[in-house]
């Protein structure tokens, strides 16, 4: 392996594992506010507020930006899991990958697989809390190895 591509290498896979972190966050942000929005009533009628009006359709769906965020909410946050997964894949403990995945699994499971509020506000909670933990699990190995590191390395001459 030539001494370019060595230097390279980390420098590639720190900028996709941070823009795939970065558009998965985005993606289950809005996936969740939108949940959280139409769950206090914003933007739909008085009598589809709720779970009723979070599938999108219907005379009492909202409309604009919202609207769609609700009908493609489910697809969105799929793939922003799997964003989010592949960028714990990408670091030191690419272990942590599974625990992303199954918080994310318990994000669509309480945002789009139960119709009660409280079960749906705690999933969310969960597991944003449980990418939050892994990604300062991650850092802490991350800042361990990059202080190793810097330790087992000679000094440079500065002229």
């Amino acid at each position: 392996m030539s001494t370019e591509h060595r230097r390279r290498a980390p420098l590639l896979r720190h900028a996709g594992r941070r823009s795939a972190a970065v558009l998965g966050l985005v993606g289950t942000t809005a996936c969740g506010a939108s949940m959280v929005l139409v769950a206090v009533g914003v933007g739909t009628s008085a009598t589809a507020t709720g779970m009723a009006a979070m599938s999108g359709t219907g005379p009492g769906a909202p409309h604009g930006v919202l609207g769609v965020l609700l009908r493609i909410g489910p697809w969105l946050l799929v793939g922003s899991v799997l964003l989010v997964t592949a960028a714990f894949w990408l670091t030191r403990r690419p272990a942590t990958a599974i625990l992303a995945l199954l918080a994310g699994a318990l994000l669509y499971a309480g945002m789009y697989a139960q119709p009660n509020l409280g079960v749906m506000y705690a999933a969310i909670a969960v597991g944003y809390i449980t990418w939050a933990a892994l990604y300062l699990w991650v850092r802490r190995a991350h800042s361990r190895t990059a202080r190793t590191t810097r330790a087992a390395e000679p000094p440079t001459e500065r002229i």
